[in-house]
């Protein structure tokens, strides 16, 4: 158990996935522009900034841990950010972590065994569609930033897998966007101001020019992707819920909230709308 966050090797990290996503990443996920930059702008340009609402995951993950520990569903990662925030949480209430990671990304498989390997823990890591998982009951699931990745038609059954999977009394924890419309085209000037400000860092971190250059390209080819993303409204979320069996326990909008993550451009307003959601699965 440790007392404080543990510390990400996220520059190891960083070149992990910047030199082996293309390799990891399945074609057909259409993952690579996603994982190749990800954990590079985390570091480089917002100083390893965590992802956020730790309070709010301590305060949960505190309430349903058993003798001490509690045991962590991480549904999907998009690098080691959220096994560093949950071990986090549990750290600062005094509680030791069990981690099952769901993940269908070999990249982000790879990083966070990494990241396990200099804690001397092992994570229990299933490795494919979360929607097959099958795995021992969990105290909480933890999914930051991640059912908007899914298909609509698709996100039913992943609350109703986190249900599946869950203890009685356990509890799903979420951070995140909901009902959020299409998003606006990419300002081709400000991902250009993006890419310098992390080609400068990169050379700050040490990288060589050519590195850096093309550690700047990848940040092009991540901001300007395209978004297929499907951001479910409150009154959907809750919907699922119940059809899963989970009581809506909390759903806090906040109306603004900084955030440090990556897909945030420089130089663009970082206040963006955000819930805290917690839901219960009854006895």
């Amino acid at each position: 158990m440790t007392s404080t966050t543990p510390t990400e090797p996220l520059a190891e990290i960083a070149r992990l996935s910047f030199l082996q996503a293309p390799s990891l990443c399945h074609p057909d996920h259409g993952c690579c522009v996603y994982h190749r930059a990800w954990s590079s702008i985390r570091l480089l340009l917002k100083g390893g900034i965590l992802p956020a609402g730790g309070a709010f995951f301590a305060d949960g993950l505190a309430r349903v841990a058993q003798n001490g520990v509690c045991r962590v569903l991480l549904s999907g990662a998009a690098d080691t950010g959220v096994a560093a925030m949950v071990l986090g949480a549990l750290a600062s209430r005094g509680l030791a972590a069990e981690l099952v990671l769901a993940e269908r990304c070999a990249t982000s498989v790879a990083q966070n065994r990494l990241f396990a390997k200099q804690l001397g823990m092992t994570f229990e890591v299933h490795h494919g569609d979360i929607l097959a998982l099958e795995c021992a009951p969990v105290d909480a699931v933890v999914a930051h930033s991640f059912i908007n990745f899914l298909p609509e038609t698709a996100q039913p059954t992943l609350v109703a897998t986190w249900a599946r999977v869950l203890r009685p009394e356990g509890v799903v924890l979420m951070h995140q966007k909901l009902g959020v419309p299409p998003g606006r085209p990419v300002d081709a000037s400000v991902v250009e101001a993006s890419r310098i400000n992390l080609e400068t860092a990169a050379l700050a971190h040490g990288y060589d020019p050519s590195t850096a250059h093309e550690i700047g390209q990848a940040g092009v080819a991540f901001w300007s992707r395209s978004k297929p993303y499907h951001f479910p409204s409150a009154e959907d979320l809750v919907g699922m819920f119940m059809q899963a069996g989970l009581e809506c326990l909390q759903l806090e909008r906040l109306e603004k909230m900084s955030t440090g993550s990556p897909s945030h451009l420089s130089g663009v307003s970082t206040e963006v709308p955000q819930s805290l959601i917690m839901a219960r699965r009854p006895t």
